[in-house]
């Protein structure tokens, strides 16, 4: 898609608003309260983030998000995000283990009203660098039931997952999209191009983790980045469908702010201006509606968005 058109000044690019695929409405992992919700919302407005993707927690808060109707961002959520037991998740929310739970989890997350199913299938990396992921991971035939289940109810379902084992059961299984996808390989690239699955790397995410470990552990991270970005450059190079999010509200992670540093990051992997902008805004049929950005091809490295518009009339500063 070819998300770019030149404004009245030739100098300058009018492109769609942007979406966030992945952020949770938390600061370092706490849920914000319903009154914070519409500064935050108002804050995504004006920085041209015009559609988020709530990936879950425990209290349900992205649904209250999403009820703020007049606020001109679109806002989906997963509500409560599913995980297993015992593993990884307790936090995000509703916790399964076998047949019967799984089904009655996924039950009342619909019932619930959520836009979209979230299951965690691995844990998240782990700094220590021994093992790779935290536990937490469902078994290919719990995966499957969990597909069955989405779809009974026409709901896509994400996937967080890290491991190639865990990203590679879950693209068999049918999700709809991987969420991070730490340490997954060229073949299973391959399959998510095939497959049409769709891939959030959050690299931000992970990066920002090495400004608060220990040195032994920067390097690491720093190391577990730089492979990701080059799984990203392979991924964009053969045609896999690629989603921008920053994992925003996790800790460390701001929100707004992430969003352009996980660009700027894709930009370093070697993506070029039109590959990045087609996985991070919105359809271009939005500047028809007068939803629209104007920025200078160098905007990333600057960091300047010139104006933002909804329904023609600019609403930042």
């Amino acid at each position: 898609m070819n998300c770019c058109s030149y404004g009245g000044d030739e100098t300058l690019l009018r492109i769609p608003p942007f979406m966030d695929s992945h952020i949770h409405f938390t600061v370092d992992g706490k849920p914000v309260s319903p009154e914070e919700l519409p500064h935050m919302i108002d804050e995504y407005k004006r920085h041209g983030i015009f559609f988020l993707k709530d990936m879950g927690h425990k209290t349900g808060i992205g649904l209250k998000a999403r009820e703020l109707t007049g606020s001109g961002v679109i806002v989906q959520s997963a509500g409560y995000a599913l995980y297993k037991k015992g593993g990884y998740g307790s936090f995000l929310g509703k916790g399964s283990l076998g047949k019967d739970e799984i089904r009655r989890s996924i039950q009342e997350i619909a019932d619930a009203g959520a836009d979209f199913i979230k299951v965690i299938n691995s844990g998240i990396v782990s700094t220590k660098g021994s093992g790779m992921i935290t536990e937490g991971c469902f078994s290919p035939e719990d995966l499957k039931i969990i597909h069955e289940e989405a779809l009974k109810r026409n709901l896509e379902l994400a996937c967080h997952a890290n491991s190639d084992t865990a990203i590679r059961n879950a693209v068999e299984a049918g999700v709809s999209s991987i969420e991070h996808g730490f340490f997954i390989s060229r073949e299973t690239l391959h399959m998510m191009a095939e497959s049409g699955t769709a891939w959030t790397p959050t690299a931000f995410a992970l990066r920002t983790l090495a400004s608060i470990v220990e040195p032994s552990e920067k390097r690491y991270i720093e190391k577990v980045v730089e492979n990701h970005l080059s799984s990203l450059q392979y991924a964009a190079s053969i045609g896999v469908r690629l989603r921008a999010g920053t994992d925003s509200g996790s800790k460390g992670v701001r929100h707004v702010a992430s969003f352009i540093e996980e660009l700027r990051l894709w930009e370093k992997a070697g993506l070029s201006l039109e590959q990045i902008l087609s996985a991070a805004c919105m359809h271009e049929e939005e500047i028809e509606k007068g939803n629209y950005m104007l920025v200078r091809r160098d905007f990333l490295s600057t960091g300047k968005i010139e104006a933002v518009y909804r329904g023609c009339v600019r609403v930042n500063p």
